[in-house]
């Protein structure tokens, strides 16, 4: 049985033209090096994405990677697995013939270069807004704003809600809206808006503005009047958790 199988890779061989089989023959070492140097290549290639997609996932909250970048990492971990088997069998000498061998890194060769060609671009983002919680929750286009904000605060002043938490935040967020005046407004409605004082850097408004509701302890948020997407991070408001006991309500109105 063991001579069967160098004889049937043989005669697989023979059926590549006269040509190449001489070269896969003749450059076998060629063909090794240049397998390896591929190997190489894509390997750092994947490392250098898998880095960048964490790098990316930890300042970018809210966003998922690209189903792209995913499918693609998964396939290049089997095809590197596929390639330390092709040379394994080479080193091991799994054919007698060295035409045999060099066809099949030459192959390998090929399927791996395909890969490398179609490699994310890792000078764009390699991540997509996910599914956001900042995004409005639409109430009836028949109820007025009266109505909805005080059935709101009706449910939350009921006496088991009311004792669960030490602040309730109304802020009306309106149309035209901007990080900075959402930041101003939740601060005033704390009554500490000295606390932003004069800053007038985003993100460093957004640090003092976690802090102040993070020593607020355990409170109810409502963004009121929501038009657009409201990225938590980029205001400064805690991200609800059943550890913080912190809880965001968003309404938005109708515009007909």
């Amino acid at each position: 049985m063991e001579c069967i199988q160098p004889a049937a890779s043989i005669a697989n061989c023979l059926g590549t033209p006269v040509c190449k089989y001489l070269q896969y023959h003749r450059k076998l070492n060629d063909y090794v090096r240049n397998f390896k140097r591929i190997r190489d290549e894509l390997n750092s290639k994947m490392e250098d994405i898998e880095l960048q997609l964490k790098a990316e996932l930890l300042h970018c909250v809210g966003k998922i990677p690209k189903k792209e970048v995913e499918n693609w990492l998964g396939k290049v971990k089997v095809m590197i697995m596929e390639a330390q088997d092709v040379e394994n069998k080479v080193s091991n000498g799994r054919y007698l013939c060295r035409a045999c061998n060099g066809k099949l890194v030459d192959r390998k060769i090929q399927e791996m270069q395909t890969f490398l060609d179609k490699a994310p671009n890792i000078s764009e983002s390699l991540l997509i807004e996910g599914p956001s919680v900042g995004l409005p929750l639409p109430t009836s286009e028949l109820v007025d704003e009266k109505a909805v904000r005080d059935e709101i605060w009706q449910c939350l002043m009921q006496e088991e809600v009311e004792h669960s938490f030490e602040r309730v935040i109304w802020v009306t967020v309106s149309k035209d809206f901007s990080v900075m005046k959402l930041q101003d407004d939740i601060a005033s409605a704390l009554k500490l808006k000295g606390d932003l004082g004069n800053e007038r850097d985003k993100v460093r408004r957004a640090a003092i503005l976690l802090e102040l509701l993070k020593k607020v302890g355990k409170h109810v948020l409502i963004l009121d009047d929501v038009w657009d997407k409201v990225s938590l991070e980029e205001v400064g408001i805690p991200e609800p958790t059943s550890s913080n006991g912190c809880k965001l309500v968003l309404t938005s109105r109708s515009e007909q």
